[in-house]
């Protein structure tokens, strides 16, 4: 079986003295387009992979260097696709702030040596200079996040109340 690009960016950390680990996660959900099993109803689930605040897939301490660097690794053709996911993370910038580094390493084999290589793009807070709203604080990204889940209404309006709840609020 051919290593992903995770196990690559792993191995190429671990070999430059950083310890390594994955910090994705699994979430499983019931499959809804299969039915359970009629005997033991088992329900078939489905599996998705979450990055550590949906931009990363690996984190490397560096003991001697006293760096942490939070890692999103990829194929060369999704470089792109996942710089952009990096760019789209509030998280990264207060990660930045509080100075974590972060990278993208991207693979690509080298049909002509046989080998893989690794393309590496670093960033920086002033990658964000383009994004003012993003939050400064924690306290601004809850309250961002908290706006988002929030019904879009007129300022001063509320949420019609059912005629079946009568006067009493509960």
């Amino acid at each position: 079986m051919a290593d992903s690009p995770q196990i690559r960016t792993r191995d190429n950390l671990t070999a430059r003295g950083y310890l390594v680990d994955t910090v994705e996660r699994k979430k499983h959900f019931p499959d809804k387009k299969r039915s359970e099993c009629a005997f033991c109803h088992h329900q078939p689930m489905l599996s998705k992979s979450v990055d550590l605040f949906n931009a990363f897939d690996v984190i490397a301490v560096h003991p001697q260097k006293m760096e942490t660097i939070l890692v999103q690794s990829t194929d060369r053709t999704n470089h792109a696709h996942r710089r952009n996911k990096i760019l789209s993370s509030m998280e990264t910038k207060l990660c930045l702030m509080a100075g974590l580094r972060v990278l993208l390493q991207s693979w690509k084999k080298n049909e002509k040596i046989n080998r893989w290589e690794v393309a590496e793009e670093w960033f920086e807070l002033s990658d964000y200079k383009q994004a003012p709203h993003y939050p400064n604080t924690v306290a601004e990204l809850v309250e961002i996040k908290r706006k988002a889940k929030m019904p879009d209404l007129p300022p001063h309006t509320t949420l019609p109340l059912s005629q079946d709840l009568g006067d009493e609020p509960f």
